[in-house]
């Protein structure tokens, strides 16, 4: 018997579409990045083999929970999400395609790859995740080895993709830990900081952590209570004594003791930049000190925020090892911006809806079934 958990989930994630998209001649094309081009059989393929993906997450999650998928239901309805908009699902797969093509032309003008055995080392980690199996043990387990034959036949049916293709994904994994290195040794080893304080009124000031789309009447709410605090801020009172009349950034610890800035007179304390939520981050770098700025909106609510001060912080270990995905990820933006992505009008038409959610166990489309109408039962507050 494999043990299976919710860290399986994590590195089957991803897996979506990680490979470098392969020859198209006399194909149809569905987009083209710089001179690369990905097909539509290519794209239907991946698009198959990632609607695979996700069916065996909603088994094994169902498996690992008893049935119970209302212990994460965001997760769950994420995947169902894609189900239900294939158009959604398909330009999150082209759209991964594109950019592992332009990552691969990159380590070509940089000549930079990933060896062979880098690429056989990410295979060995996400099936030892599967099996619960040591990577430098599975080739010798017999058991793990009918596992492994077996997801590979499962893949290649549903797909219509080789193993060659599949293992493909393990490559362009490895060429992304390659990449993530070449951009961690230039990364800055310092970055701005600064000390702020802010008076947030939330979209759902009762629920700190609810980032939903606000109603109309939220928005009006908190709309108005940020009025209240520009009058009361214009007319001389303390911002400190305002934030912590108005300002909903609060919320308690597991031990129920009350935290945030508003418990705080709005203070912050010292935050570097690339902490900060995106539209408050491009606010408060150069701004002038205690000026408010704002409202900012972000998922959250809208912001007023004073700079009190500025300066160049060393990163520590710990934030150099954070801040490498987020280097690496706007790294890649910034090659996807001076890329020449073209996408076909017709890249949507026809995309594959197999396979499909029926194809699951009963029991496990019953859950399914339960998790929505449990939903639709819950009042909205």
């Amino acid at each position: 018997m494999y043990r299976r958990g919710l860290w399986v989930l994590v590195m089957v994630m991803t897996l979506m579409g990680w490979a470098v998209p392969g020859s198209a001649q006399g194909e149809t094309p569905v987009s083209t990045i710089n001179e690369t081009v990905i097909t539509r059989a290519e794209f239907h393929a991946r698009l198959r083999f990632v609607r695979w993906q996700y069916l065996k997450e909603l088994q094994t999650y169902y498996e690992i929970t008893d049935g119970n998928l209302g212990i994460l239901p965001d997760y769950v309805n994420t995947l169902l999400y894609y189900f239900e908009n294939p158009d959604m699902l398909g330009d999150a797969v082209l759209g991964q395609l594109e950019e592992d093509a332009l990552l691969w032309q990159t380590s070509a003008e940089l000549n930079l790859s990933p060896t062979a055995e880098d690429a056989q080392e990410r295979e060995n980690e996400f099936f030892s995740l599967w099996t619960n199996v040591a990577p430098e043990e599975l080739a010798g387990d017999s058991e793990a080895q009918t596992f492994i034959s077996t997801w590979y036949a499962e893949a290649m049916a549903a797909s219509g993709m080789t193993r060659e293709q599949i293992q493909q994904v393990f490559v362009t994994d490895a060429l992304r830990s390659v990449l993530q290195t070449y951009v961690a040794e230039r990364m800055p080893t310092e970055e701005e900081a600064v000390h702020t304080r802010q008076i947030l009124c939330g979209f759902h000031p009762d629920d700190y952590f609810n980032r939903n789309v606000p109603t109309a009447d939220e928005r009006t709410a908190a709309e108005a209570c940020i009025a209240e605090a520009q009058t009361r801020l214009a007319a001389g009172e303390d911002f400190a004594v305002v934030a912590a009349d108005l300002s909903s950034d609060e919320y308690r610890d597991i031990n129920g003791s009350p935290m945030g800035s508003a418990t705080l007179g709005g203070d912050q304390g010292w935050t570097l930049i690339s902490y900060l939520d995106e539209p408050i981050g491009m606010a408060v770098t150069g701004a002038a000190l205690n000026t408010v700025l704002g409202p900012i909106e972000t998922e959250a609510g809208l912001h007023l925020v004073e700079v009190l001060e500025q300066r160049m912080q060393v990163l520590t270990e710990e934030e150099l090892e954070e801040a490498k995905v987020g280097y690496f990820n706007l790294w890649i933006d910034t090659l996807l911006e001076e890329a020449m992505i073209e996408r076909s009008a017709d890249w949507n038409v026809d995309l594959p809806l197999d396979p499909a959610l029926d194809t699951l166990a009963p029991e496990i489309l019953t859950a399914i079934a339960d998790l929505e109408a449990s939903a639709q039962s819950t009042p909205t507050p």
